[in-house]
């Protein structure tokens, strides 16, 4: 047992010591409804979108905006424009819709698309979009694990989310993982995500990855459609799986205390931020946290798991 013990010791630490998150994406904050994907510029570059196949004149198009806003793994989703909740992800929405004497939507309603049924009237909805990330600098980088939470919705795999790569800059791209639907809270559950990037990612300076969306123009359908935050790429290259960070569960409960459930791993509390990136002040007991000042928001864990850091996002109500 004891020997067990120090090996599993030693592959902690040496992860920690080699494993190192290089690249980020929190898509802001701000409400900016109907800002389109291709018009933010954030720390990595510019994101952008492209026609990936046939698109309607209706068709449904990817924004980064706070009117769906993130809110962390395992929370529901909420949105800038009900709540004050200003953190920005990508995600799927209709473009600005007006049917004389029946239907005037804008553009951007959260994570919510339009599924069609009104093609013979004009309206066509039929959607085949890829939301693309700017140029990810891999060199010196392998074994590299991308992680993200999102939700999805839709009908089956006719409307539909996927996540994709590209090793070449965008040229050419392959579908990596088909994303599951998730479950959970009626406007979508943020659920985490982590994946091994291909090998042809490793040292590689003209990495991409991208978030396709399909859908055809039944009307049939179900929101939430698809939204991503909080994307970060790890390098890795003692190849030792780390620990996985989702066994930490942390949300609020019905006091409005925040709650850290650790399963038995170790941890320790680095700091808890508002949106704007300020420090709280904050009582810790029993795995337990009251906030001194805690307006409704979205609010920034950090922890200390092993020697690797983590953020965990929550929502006050």
């Amino acid at each position: 047992m004891k020997k067990i013990f120090y090996t599993s010791a030693f592959m902690l630490a040496t992860f920690a010591a080699t494993a190192q998150t290089f690249w980020t994406e929190d898509f802001g904050t701000g409400c900016n409804r109907a800002q389109l994907a291709s018009a933010y510029t954030g720390t990595n570059g510019t994101w952008g979108s492209a026609s990936s196949g046939a698109n309607g004149t209706y068709a449904n198009t990817w924004y980064i905006s706070s009117a769906n806003a993130g809110t962390g793994a395992g929370n529901c989703s909420s949105s800038c424009v009900t709540a004050n909740v200003m953190n920005g992800t990508l995600h799927v929405s209709n473009v600005n819709i007006t049917i004389p004497s029946f239907v005037n939507v804008g553009a951007d309603t959260g994570a919510s698309y339009f599924s069609g049924g009104f093609c013979s009237f004009g309206y066509c909805a039929n959607t085949d979009m890829r939301a693309e990330s700017p140029l990810i600098n891999c060199t010196g980088k392998t074994n590299i694990s991308l992680s993200f939470v999102y939700l999805e919705n839709g009908d089956l795999a006719n409307d539909d989310a996927s996540l994709q790569f590209s090793a070449d800059g965008g040229v050419t791209w392959s579908t990596i993982d088909p994303l599951a639907k998730t479950t959970g809270c009626a406007a979508g559950q943020w659920t985490a995500f982590t994946i091994t990037l291909p090998a042809t990612a490793n040292n590689n300076a003209n990495v991409k990855i991208g978030f396709h969306w399909v859908n055809n123009d039944d009307g049939a359908g179900s929101d939430p459609s698809f939204s991503v935050d909080d994307i970060t790429l790890t390098n890795n290259p003692s190849g030792i799986s780390p620990i996985d960070p989702n066994r930490i569960n942390v949300f609020v409960n019905d006091h409005n205390e925040i709650v850290i459930e650790s399963n038995g791993i170790n941890y320790k509390m680095i700091a808890i931020t508002d949106m704007m990136g300020r420090n709280l002040q904050y009582t810790l007991v029993n795995n337990r946290i009251t906030l001194t000042d805690a307006p409704e928001g979205v609010y920034v864990v950090s922890i200390d798991l092993n020697g690797e850091h983590i953020v965990k996002k929550v929502l006050m109500h």
